[in-house]
């Protein structure tokens, strides 16, 4: 052992390989994993997350109850139930669904949603709730803005019945670099039991929070590295979940999930299906029965469901003219856009932008 510490001391890691090496044996151990791991897209997809806020939030409701939720365009986050239980109303088409607890909820950008017991009583609007209870507390006495408060979000609501209790983490990213996989969210990630399963996990980054914050000693970037290896873990878990979205799905065959991630790489991209098959690395007919098994639509359809969710972002969050995000949309012409659009979610892109600036 002490000439393998010598050698290593004397010898460092190998120039050509950036690899340990003994008597001309590689030492696995001791050598970068990054030389030597796999690079399966789903790696590679969870790799780029990156978030650029982080903050912890509770909330305690009790029947009868309704909150009406929606968060920004930079904005998602990450529910879990963790006493009783409610439902999540989403707009059409997505169905709602029952939220128990142990289960975890991550919610993509601009997702509204209704949180209510089972006899749905009228919602509040979370601003209301908000402007309540939560803004007047988050200054100092000069009226600065104090992090440790902001981490101790409580929101306490309804009618003193049944309690539903909810943990979350807010997450805030910057639409530059947030990764393909963050913006290529197409709906919520319901994972079943999620919580349950990684109980200790959970309770630990929460219970570093308040260490922190107690301490007040909690920086951002503590808070993003702890969510962002509970976001890691969710989405991974998510590509193996037999319910989960289309692109979730998907992620758990190797081929599928390359041609996935090069689509959200570069959505707008003029995607022909033999790019697919190269990316792919398998035949033609192979790749439109995995696709199709895994994902439930052609890799074509997939291509314009990326490009059109793309688009959507674009009809809600910016000014640009319809004829403009058709083109980034690579279509050819505003009509070919708005069809395409109209057939993908039955409302055309006019249609969307209102709803959108009616709400605002």
């Amino acid at each position: 052992m002490a000439q393998v510490a010598e050698a290593l001391h004397n010898a460092g890691p190998s120039k050509d390989q950036g690899l340990f090496k003994y008597d001309g044996e590689v030492i696995w151990s001791l050598s970068n994993p990054a030389s030597y791991l796999p690079t399966e897209a789903m790696d590679h997809l969870l790799r780029t997350i990156r978030l650029c806020a982080a903050v912890p939030a509770y909330a305690e409701l009790t029947a009868p109850f309704g909150v009406d939720v929606t968060y920004g365009p930079d904005t998602f986050v990450i529910y879990e139930a963790h006493k009783g239980q409610c439902n999540m109303l989403f707009d059409a088409p997505i169905e709602p669904a029952t939220f128990s607890q142990g289960d975890l909820l991550v919610l993509p950008c601009l997702m509204r949603h209704r949180i209510t017991d089972p006899s749905h009583p009228p919602c509040i609007d979370i601003r209301e709730l908000l402007a309540k209870q939560i803004e007047p507390h988050l200054v100092s006495h000069e009226g600065q803005p104090l992090l440790t408060h902001l981490m101790n979000q409580r929101v306490n609501y309804g009618g003193g019945g049944d309690l539903f209790g909810l943990r979350m983490i807010v997450m805030f990213v910057d639409k530059q670099t947030s990764g393909a996989l963050i913006s290529g969210l197409p709906g919520p990630v319901l994972l079943k039991g999620f919580a349950d399963k990684h109980r200790s996990f959970l309770n630990a980054i929460f219970d570093e929070f308040e260490v922190h914050r107690v301490g007040h000693s909690m920086t951002q970037p503590v808070a993003i590295r702890l969510t962002e290896a509970l976001l890691t873990i969710a989405l991974k878990e998510a590509a193996f979940e037999t319910e989960s979205s289309p692109i979730f799905k998907g992620l758990g065959d190797p081929a599928v999930a390359r041609v996935i991630a090069a689509v959200l790489k570069e959505p707008q991209r003029d995607w022909e299906l033999q790019d697919l098959v190269s990316i792919a690395h398998v035949c033609r007919s192979a790749l439109n029965s995995r696709f199709s098994a895994s994902v439930g639509m052609s890799p074509g359809h997939f291509v314009t469901h990326v490009r059109l969710t793309k688009a959507s972002e674009m009809l809600t969050d910016t000014s640009l003219s319809i004829a403009a995000i058709a083109e980034r949309s690579n279509y050819g012409s505003e009509a070919a856009f708005n069809r395409a659009f109209r057939k993908w979610c039955g409302l055309t892109p006019g249609a969307v932008r209102e709803a959108s600036s009616s709400r605002s």
